[in-house]
């Protein structure tokens, strides 16, 4: 698989880039896959090293989601991150990391880092973040499946 840097920028400015996988490429939608190196705990969602991240980006959307996967179909969690300024290309997928995440698992739908937000954000982008968290929470599920249907087809689990 060829490779392809993501870019993520925090709204403190600070730029994050991981390697990833570039899975399938088309105008204004991309897919990335990276491979956990190390453990998390997001919400008491346990990743480990060797869980599987599918990363789907839109440029037309104001988020991207992380579909995580790992050793067995039931742990497979889905991570949505507001988002803004998605730029995507072949080599390179960059994009503004509002903070505020939404993640889906089988606990339920957990709204996570409003905290994080700063204390001075202009008052447009705060709206627009409420208005996508309200969106996601409201049709995570529909967002999902046609996430899962095109993960199925560019990123099958492996057998």
């Amino acid at each position: 698989m060829p490779l392809c840097i993501e870019t993520k920028l925090t709204l403190s400015g600070e730029a994050k880039t991981y390697r990833c996988e570039l899975l399938h490429y088309e105008s204004g939608f991309g897919i990335l896959r990276y491979i956990i190196e190390r453990e998390y705990d997001i919400q008491g969602l346990k990743l480990a090293p060797g869980d599987e991240t599918i990363a789907l980006y839109w440029e037309g959307r104001p988020y991207t989601l992380y579909v995580w996967r790992g050793k067995a179909a039931q742990d497979t969690a889905y991570y949505f991150n507001i988002a803004d300024r998605i730029v995507l290309t072949p080599q390179e997928f960059l994009w503004r990391d509002l903070a505020v995440d939404i993640l889906v698992d089988q606990a339920g739908v957990h709204v996570l880092d409003e905290h994080e937000l700063p204390a001075d954000l202009d008052d447009e982008l705060g709206r627009s973040i409420q208005k996508t968290k309200e969106h996601l929470v409201e049709n995570h599920r529909a967002i999902i499946a046609e996430a899962d249907a095109v993960v199925l087809r560019f990123a099958p689990p492996e057998t």
